[in-house]
């Protein structure tokens, strides 16, 4: 028993370690890096509300617009934040690998950590201005809408793991992946709920998963809103499918990255 947590001790030192050096790698030693970093989300949140507002219309749903886009940009911005970050994983940790500590799952971890906790705060200062200005009061489900949260960083991330696998054999695959995210953005549900579209428009978009998690996290979130489109398991299923097809790649592509010399 020793032994596990002297392991597990370790790899939270690692994961630490990692923390340290992404957090100085993207925000650098300037606090403007950090101010953007929570102001970022925020602004695709305020752009959409300004808009509706502009052409006089209010939200799909019996809430406030803000409120509204609030659930629908935070857990999009964490997915393709997941993607994104994860898109370079295996190339810039390749040369940490040589060391028996270190492993591609270590930096997947803080990567994760260090965007949710990002993201997070962000969430709190959005929903605390909201509050006094007298637009929040509480939300429904506080622990599950934390825990859809987590499932949108975590897809994104196994997501994007897979898409790192994929680019070391066709490096074009990028622009692919960047038109699909574009493309996810307007059918994901960002300013729209899938009750309100045509059945036959709906069976095509039951297949997108990252649907089902805004739609789930607008479920838990408001009190009288509930969808009858998403259906939970399916993308925890689709997580952990791409999640096995990202890690067992990685452990594939290994001795693609020695013949590369990466």
């Amino acid at each position: 028993m020793s032994e596990i947590f002297k392991a597990l001790a370790v790899q939270a030192r690692v994961v630490y370690a990692f923390i340290l050096r992404d957090m100085h790698t993207r925000f650098g030693r300037s606090r403007l890096g950090y101010f953007w970093a929570v102001f970022e989300p925020l602004t695709g949140i305020l752009a959409l509300a300004l808009v509706f507002s502009m052409i006089d219309r209010g939200s799909p749903i019996n809430v406030d617009i803000h409120l509204f886009f609030f659930t629908g940009i935070i857990p999009w911005q964490l997915f393709s934040r997941g993607v994104s970050m994860m898109s370079n994983v295996i190339e810039s940790s390749a040369p940490l690998l040589t060391y028996p500590q270190v492993k591609v799952v270590d930096v997947v971890i803080a990567r994760i950590i260090l965007e949710f906790s990002t993201i997070f705060i962000v969430c709190i200062l959005y929903l605390v201005v909201l509050y006094f200005w007298g637009i929040f009061d509480r939300v429904e489900n506080l622990l599950m809408s934390i825990t859809v949260l987590m499932l949108c960083i975590i897809f994104g991330s196994v997501f994007g793991l897979v898409g790192a696998v994929i680019k070391l054999y066709f490096p074009s695959y990028m622009s692919f992946q960047s038109l699909l995210l574009r493309v996810l953005f307007f059918i994901s549900g960002a300013f729209f709920v899938a009750d309100s579209l045509p059945s036959a428009v709906k069976d095509i978009l039951w297949y997108n998963p990252v649907l089902h998690l805004l739609e789930w996290q607008r479920s838990v979130f408001f009190y009288g809103f509930e969808s009858q489109f998403y259906e939970p398991m399916y993308p925890i299923v689709c997580m952990l499918c791409l999640g096995f097809l990202g890690l067992a790649g990685e452990r594939l592509t290994r001795s693609k990255l020695r013949q590369l010399g990466i």
